[in-house]
């Protein structure tokens, strides 16, 4: 760590509520970031990852907010005096609001989006639909012209803005200028915020979660990209992410986070192999070890005696003495607050709150943590399906031009098992997920549902069915109405069924909530005094109402944290065992199918490029390239994985005419340069026991 860091931030305490009840969404936090490093900030949802960073500049809104601590970047202070706004007295926070939100908006003037940029998890949010890139950009270059000199005047602002979206690895920025940000892919809208951000040459750059709503590829080459601007224009970075594979894969040190406090902090490679703090070690267990039953972190680790993690903590449970134990049980660890203070305000580089910070806190096997639970594929022998699907075809049009969404997709889904379908961002899982709901118009082929084909059934007769036929979408918010209680929105989902008694449905709603480990108390709440978790246990709550035999799961856990998601797959499991349920499980996330599903496919731009039993999907195992890629791009402990994906060029995929779909990023093609994979779609043909692969070199 450098001896003069670009960001110091001392003691940061942000509070809401009041009269000495307080949610301490940040409580006592420090964090220092050098010139030209990357720190990674994480933790759970709800730990004051966000906050913090929100916090620092100016962007808390809530009563009291911010209210003590110091941040100076660069040696300019970004927080006003507080000593003359703010006074405790007792338990209680008093606080001049509107003196603070001026004093402090005059403390940010020239900083914000000069010396510090940010850019936030949902890229088109940020960016203006009625604008094109080209708009964006110059309206970015021209709020700091006096940072690009002679670039400034005439034509040279498009030219300093093309060469800013070329560094973000944009090759194609010149086509790129005129769209509009509905005309890009996700991918790319989060590379030209990136741009904006660079237009102003800032000091620092503050990104929070910029990858969760990415595949698993375009994710990779944003970290990549995180790197090379680092060494390229010596830009320090903030991270925050709950996804410690992410976090690995750039940061040079971590901070992580739990419930508003800092618990732990060190370089990358110490924390990630030897963990001092067992919450951090169960962070690494929600990584390593996802989908197994694992110890939860307290829900307020300030209340109770003694150390709120020892519960969780594999030193306490088998390496500690009695002393030492006593200690644990007695004694709460100093934090940060007290740690600084003891150090002189030199904020120790490896450092853990905890009693004894000198001993590994990794869980070893044998552990609780490492009780595994059974795998979702219950019926693995059967022969009977419950969903069969035969050459489905699914045409889109797109100006002037038509693309096959679905091309001949022929799969089956055994009863009381589970399909994995995975593929990018566009690859066709999501109009298939649909397409078996019969929530859209297909061109062609078949969809037999327990014998019968749901595209030839009347309206009458679908209305029936999908009290069977379920689906599970990613973002709970979009399902569940922000104006009705949950219980209203379950029971809505009896009206089906025809008339219900007023106590039956009390009934069957407190049951459906009992069965996602929801109090029926939350029935009487509505969806946004819930969390990020229990908002989709409620969605699976109102599929499971009607007591379906089948659901389509599509990206149900994408924007959860880990934690969470464990939960929510937990439950499907669970379901699956005791309810025999039969599931389509649609993401982009390779790693995270393979925990559930017992066959996987994999799809690219409307085509089944390879179909496997979940064993067969290994990087070694796989024989399509594009499968390999996939599973290298998913953040991983394993620094071989790096050299796997060094192998691919870095290319936007785009439709291809003829041939292979997939050969402009496929290393084999490259090398080869064979005609065939230029006139020809390879047909999607048994390669081994069980796996059918579309390639016309397969790997292996």
């Amino acid at each position: 760590m450098l001896e003069v860091p670009l960001l110091s931030i001392k003691d940061l305490c942000i509070w809401f509520g009041g009269g000495g009840n307080y949610l301490k969404a940040v409580n006592h936090a420090s964090l220092e970031v050098g010139r030209g490093e990357i720190v990674g900030l994480i933790g759970q949802s709800g730990s004051g990852k966000t906050t913090l960073a929100m916090g620092l500049l100016g962007l808390v809104k809530g009563y009291p907010g911010l209210w003590a601590g110091t941040a100076e970047l660069d040696g300019k202070n970004l927080l006003p005096d507080m000593s003359r706004l703010i006074t405790l007295k007792g338990d209680n926070v008093e606080k001049r609001y509107i003196p603070y939100q001026r004093a402090h908006r005059r403390q940010l003037h020239g900083v914000l989006g000069r010396e510090i940029a940010t850019i936030f998890q949902e890229p088109k949010a940020s960016l203006d639909p009625f604008y094109t890139v080209g708009e964006h950009m110059l309206e970015a270059l021209e709020r700091n012209l006096d940072r690009h000199g002679g670039a400034a005047t005439g034509g040279g602002l498009k030219a300093v803005g093309i060469g800013l979206l070329k560094d973000v690895g944009l090759v194609d920025a010149e086509n790129l200028w005129g769209l509009h940000p509905h005309e890009i892919s996700g991918g790319m809208a989060q590379r030209v915020m990136i741009s904006m951000a660079l237009c102003a040459k800032p000091k620092l750059l503050i990104a929070d979660e910029p990858s969760t709503s990415l595949d698993v590829t375009t994710q990779a080459k944003l970290l990549q990209l995180f790197l090379h601007l680092r060494d390229k224009h010596g830009l320090s970075i903030i991270i925050i992410s709950h996804d410690i594979g992410v976090i690995q894969e750039i940061s040079s040190r971590i901070y992580v986070m739990h419930r508003g406090s800092v618990v732990e902090t060190g370089a990358s490679a110490r924390v990630l192999s030897s963990p001092k703090h067992p919450y951090t070690a169960s962070l690494l267990d929600s990584f390593s070890r996802f989908g197994e039953k694992l110890p939860m972190p307290p829900a307020n680790p300030d209340a109770g005696k003694g150390c709120a993690y020892r519960e969780m903590c594999a030193a306490y449970r088998g390496m500690l003495t009695q002393d030492e134990r006593t200690r644990c049980e007695g004694d709460k660890p100093p934090g940060q607050a007290e740690s600084l203070a003891a150090a002189a305000g030199v904020a120790p580089v490896d450092w853990s709150k905890c009693h004894y910070a000198d001993k590994n806190k990794a869980h070893g096997p044998g552990t609780p943590s490492t009780a595994n639970m059974d795998r979702l594929s219950a019926a693995d022998g059967s022969q009977e399906n419950i969903v069969e699907v035969r050459a489905l075809r699914k045409r889109f049009s797109q100006g002037t031009r038509s693309f096959l969404a679905l091309n001949d997709i022929s799969l089956s889904i055994p009863k009381g098992g589970t399909y994995g379908l995975v593929g990018e961002s566009g690859s066709g899982k999501s109009t298939l997920g649909l397409s078996l709901m019969a929530l859209q118009d297909v061109d062609g082929g078949e969809i037999i549902y327990k014998g019968e084909d749901i595209l030839k059934q009347s309206k009458a007769r679908m209305l029936v069915l999908r009290r069977e036929i379920r689906m599970l979408f990613q973002h709970p918010e979009g399902v569940l109405n922000s104006g009705m209680t949950i219980e209203s929105i379950l029971a809505e989902g009896l009206e089906r069924e025809g008339r219900v008694e007023t106590a039956d449905k009390r009934r069957r709603v407190s049951e459906a909530l009992e069965q996602v480990r929801l109090d029926p108390s939350h029935g009487a709440r509505y969806p946004s005094n819930l969390s990020s978790g229990e908002k989709q246990r409620a969605t699976i709550a109102r599929a499971l109402i009607t007591k379906p035999a089948f659901l389509v799961c599509d990206e149900p856990v994408a924007s959860l944290d880990l934690a969470i998601q464990s939960q929510v797959m937990s439950l499907l499991k669970e379901f699956q065992r005791h309810l025999g349920l039969s599931y389509l499980f649609i993401s982009h996330n390779l790693a995270l199918v393979k925990i559930l599903a017992h066959r996987i496919g994999v799809m690219y731009m409307g085509y089944l490029v390879e179909e496997a039993r979940v064993e067969h999907f290994t990087v070694s195992g796989v024989r399509h390239p594009y499968t390999r890629l996939l599973l290298a791009s998913t953040p991983s402990l394993d620094p071989g994985i790096r050299e796997v994906l060094a192998a691919y060029p870095d290319v936007e995929p785009v439709r291809l005419e003829g041939g292979c779909p997939f050969r402009n990023r496929c290393p084999v093609y490259l090398s080869k340069r064979d005609s065939i994979c230029e006139t020809a779609m390879p047909p999607l043909v048994e390669h081994s026991a069980g796996a059918r692969v579309a390639c016309h070199f397969p790997l292996g």
